[in-house]
């Protein structure tokens, strides 16, 4: 007999155990939001009666990346999970090599079935921050992918630039891509060659058609690649404030320049902030820059005579940090404070992890890159792959309304943290005449129940 280190044994049971326990719950809670009914409303039936509806390819995908799964092939994991089967009453659930034909089919109608579910949910998000002022926030992301249809981006690897635009808590707006059209929408799945500045104003335009009648942004948000003369005139016309991140050019530097040691005003301990006007050859209006300096090893005088234009920009570049704004009220220090919690939400925010560069992903794309795998795309179609992006935003926008009816102290938690304190909780599930029962730790009964019970009180809503 061979020998193992510890003395224990490994047999077999016929009893039902899953390690989704929390996953379950989730689901249960998908099915109170009505996401059967959504997805069946919005996304295209099968022609043959015997076929799968839409909510049993979405259901299964969405709990497969809220459960880690990172590749389609990983939807066996929900598959073989019969204890997780019978609590939710999954009878169909697709294979991998039927998910990838139904993308390749619907694509881009699946996506714009998305973004209508998206839309619906949103009133559901709104409504939960009624009282807060609305902000919108847009952030180019890039996903290397080495497919053949993948273009060379800036970052001289191949992949896709998707543009997503969300608000306050991290809510994305999502909507159909048009990749041909002259209109690009809410999640925008681009090409990695297309520039991260392009068409960013018809993209504003189409994050604000997505919200209920009657609402509007007050804020919105960007890097430098929304530094744009007709973005800042569209904000002025629609009365929203704008922090955008500036390129600095000559002319700003030369402004920088002129700003008197007196007027520096310490802002941190290794940073000084400062402001002037200023305005671009196409801005209706000036606005206010803040600059931010930072406090680095400074050159020594005498190097000047040997260092090249472009490596004393370089050098000034370094240093300073500029944003834009037209809100006339707020002080220098707390327009930089608002400017930098740009997206950056929950643990990001609680390690101190600020934004001050343009080319730093925000919380929300590296959310849906790395905690929901968006960073792995399927196949080498663009628009199936797009379609699947709008299921990853999907999962993600779902994730947040989730997280609402949890206890405060899991509502700043990331997605890979509930899948460790919540999803991955260990069950068995025992079926008698008729009633099925989930048995868990007790440190973990109470818990479950009370996101029951609020799940079904949310569903009445």
């Amino acid at each position: 007999m061979p020998q193992t280190i510890l003395n224990f044994n490994i047999e077999s049971t016929n009893e039902k155990l899953t390690p989704r326990t929390g996953v379950a719950i989730f689901g249960e809670y998908l099915k109170g939001m009505n996401l059967e009914m959504l997805c069946n409303t919005n996304l295209p039936l099968a022609k043959h009666p015997n076929g799968y509806t839409p909510f049993e390819f979405i259901y299964p995908l969405i709990l497969m990346l809220h459960s880690g799964g990172r590749v389609l092939d990983d939807i066996k994991e929900i598959r073989l999970d019969s204890a997780l089967s019978t609590l939710l009453k999954m009878d169909n659930i697709p294979t991998a090599s039927a998910l990838t034909k139904y993308l390749h089919k619907h694509n881009s109608i699946g996506e714009d079935g998305i973004r209508k579910i998206n839309q619906q949910l949103l009133k559901r998000f709104l409504k939960s921050i009624k009282s807060e002022k609305l902000i919108l926030d847009i952030d180019a992301t890039f996903i290397e992918a080495h497919k053949n249809t993948a273009k060379y981006s800036y970052k001289e690897a191949p992949g896709y630039m998707p543009m997503v635009g969300h608000i306050n808590g991290g809510y994305v707006i999502f909507q159909t891509t048009l990749r041909d059209s002259a209109l690009l929408h809410d999640v925008d799945f681009r090409d990695g060659n297309v520039a991260p500045a392009s068409k960013n104003l018809e993209f504003i335009k189409q994050c604000q058609a997505q919200l209920p009648v009657g609402v509007k942004f007050d804020r919105f948000r960007a890097d430098s690649a929304s530094y744009q003369a007709d973005i800042f005139n569209h904000c002025d016309r629609e009365n929203i404030l704008f922090t955008v991140t500036a390129k600095k050019n000559k002319k700003v530097f030369n402004s920088i320049k002129a700003i008197k040691d007196d007027d520096w005003k310490q802002f941190s301990k290794r940073e000084k902030v400062a402001e002037f006007i200023h305005t671009m050859q196409d801005t209706n209006n000036a606005f206010r820059m803040i600059v931010i300096k930072k406090d680095i090893t400074p050159i020594l005088p005498t190097m000047h005579e040997y260092i090249s234009d472009e490596v004393m920009m370089q050098y000034q570049n370094e240093i300073y940090y500029c944003i834009a704004t037209n809100d006339n009220e707020l002080s220098p220090k707390e327009i930089i404070k608002l400017h930098r919690q740009r997206g950056e939400t929950s643990e990001n925010r609680n390690r101190g992890k600020l934004v001050t560069k343009c080319h730093k992903e925000n919380f929300v794309s590296k959310e849906l890159k790395n905690g929901f795998n968006m960073s792995y795309l399927p196949t080498s179609n663009t628009q199936a792959n797009a379609f699947y992006f709008a299921i990853g935003t999907l999962s993600y926008n779902l994730f947040l309304l989730f997280k609402q009816i949890l206890d405060a102290s899991f509502q700043k938690h990331t997605i890979k943290t509930i899948r460790y304190k919540l999803y991955n909780i260990a069950g068995k599930v025992v079926s008698h005449a008729r009633k099925i029962t989930l048995k868990v730790n007790e440190e973990f009964k109470e818990l479950l129940k009370n996101i029951r019970y609020k799940a079904y009180e949310e569903s009445l809503q």
